[in-house]
């Protein structure tokens, strides 16, 4: 009759014990780092290879959040090369600690890198923090400058049939002349806009509701648009927004008309200043 050895039972405590020991000598230098702040690159230099060699050897991935952390407080250019390596790790949580690291480094050069992860990587969360390094780096001293966002506005048709034709170009023009006065917005189209880099989007939508409603000697008008927002050129969807008003008129042909084009201006005022928040966001 067999008996477990000692060793046997012990096996998964001493792995568990492994990766305390590792988390605990990460988490001792990255309190030390913040220590010595007034001393970080004379820190940095001593423990930068030490610290990647963990984030890009190391089989626990625990380990490797930790060491991109560490990393991201030291703070030396130099760990932009491993720091990117760990941006194809096969834990999510690795990516975007090493993407937030690169962030709080501040290396322009890492820009690249970063911009191929955002298109690649399909997690929202590594999504987010490559976003956010993204914007870090773009107001780095040194770093890149921002490029122009470039807007591509659809045909806005499929909608209600009284929209056909002028009052889809008032929706068009209304919401062009809005975004149109965000500092880094282009409305000019660019055949490679939305490649190497630069930011584009598309925009398209329809009028929902263009309707009259007469009463006495005055009429209501009201007008409701929905507008989408797309990446471009591959025109997948990120968000879609809508607005509605109405506008009181007289009943001759000509004040109705003029209420249509008051209610769809405003309705598409209402769109760009969402629509203005969003690019703003977006670093418009």
């Amino acid at each position: 009759m067999g008996y477990p050895t000692l060793s046997g039972r012990r096996q998964p405590n001493q792995r568990k014990s492994g990766e305390r020991r590792a988390i605990l000598r990460l988490a001792v230098l990255l309190c030390l780092t913040t220590a010595f702040a007034e001393r970080p690159v004379a820190l940095a230099a001593s423990k930068t290879n030490d610290v990647c060699r963990t984030l890009t050897e190391d089989t626990n991935y625990k380990v490797r959040v930790q060491a991109a952390l560490v990393l991201g407080k030291l703070g030396d250019a130099s760990a932009v090369g491993c720091l990117s390596r760990a941006l194809t790790d096969q834990n999510k949580t690795v990516r975007a600690m090493a993407a937030q690291a690169l962030g709080q480094i501040g290396d322009p050069t890492a820009a690249d890198v970063l911009r191929a992860l955002a298109k690649r990587d399909s997690d929202s969360f590594v999504k987010a923090q490559t976003e956010k390094a993204l914007a870090l780096l773009s107001g780095a001293p040194g770093g890149p400058k921002k490029m122009k966002m470039f807007l591509n506005f659809g045909p806005f048709t499929g909608g209600v049939k009284s929209a056909i034709g002028e009052p889809v170009k008032v929706v068009r023009d209304t919401l062009q002349a809005e975004l149109g006065k965000l500092p880094l917005v282009s409305l000019v189209a660019l055949p490679d806009a939305g490649k190497n880099g630069a930011t584009a989007f598309w925009i398209d939508g329809n009028v929902t509701r263009l309707d009259e409603v007469a009463g006495g000697s005055s009429t209501e008008v009201s007008c409701g648009v929905k507008v989408m927002v797309a990446r471009w050129p591959s025109k997948s969807i990120i968000s879609w927004t809508s607005a509605e008003a109405s506008v009181q008129s007289g009943s001759r042909p000509r004040d109705r008309e003029t209420a249509r084009q008051e209610c769809l201006e405003a309705t598409a005022g209402q769109l760009a200043e969402d629509l203005a928040k969003f690019f703003k966001a977006q670093g418009g």
